[in-house]
């Protein structure tokens, strides 16, 4: 059994706060990590990925997302994969997606989760290697995620 007293239990909540408030910061680097590594040495281009997402999020929980490729598949040009990235969240890769040919489309909608107000963001990786890149700032109404 270990025993505190006050000023070692006040010095343990204060490391556990700041670990708690350090989270999202240290999530950063991760995330271009992680873009990096899906962009295979390309510059994400914007635009020709619809990503709608509520601007408020009532309920952080349960974030109705859809992501949406702008065209349809051709036998030259199609989706590879999609990925999705919440920057602020403990663990910022929320979701990653692949896609055939003969699919004909990239099309998907979830819910997710938010650790608290921040930018969501839709990678598209095509079979040519482009990347392209759609992203909104969405408002967290309540508490957030607690992972």
């Amino acid at each position: 059994m270990i025993v505190l007293n006050r000023r070692e239990a006040l010095c343990l909540a204060a490391a556990a706060a700041a670990t708690v408030a350090a989270g999202p910061a240290l999530a950063r680097p991760e995330v271009e990590s992680l873009v990096a590594d899906f962009a295979r040495g390309r510059a994400p281009q914007a635009g020709g990925l619809t990503l709608d997402v509520p601007l408020t999020a009532d309920n952080p929980n349960a974030v109705p997302l859809a992501v949406k490729l702008d065209r349809r598949f051709t036998d030259t040009l199609w989706c590879e994969e999609i990925m999705l990235l919440a920057d602020h969240n403990p663990r910022p890769l929320v979701s990653r997606f692949r896609f055939e040919r003969r699919m004909g489309m990239a099309d998907v909608a979830i819910r997710i989760r938010l650790a608290e107000s921040q930018t969501v963001t839709a990678l598209a990786r095509m079979n040519d290697g482009s990347v392209l890149m759609a992203s909104r700032e969405v408002t967290v109404a309540g508490g957030g995620c607690g992972f």
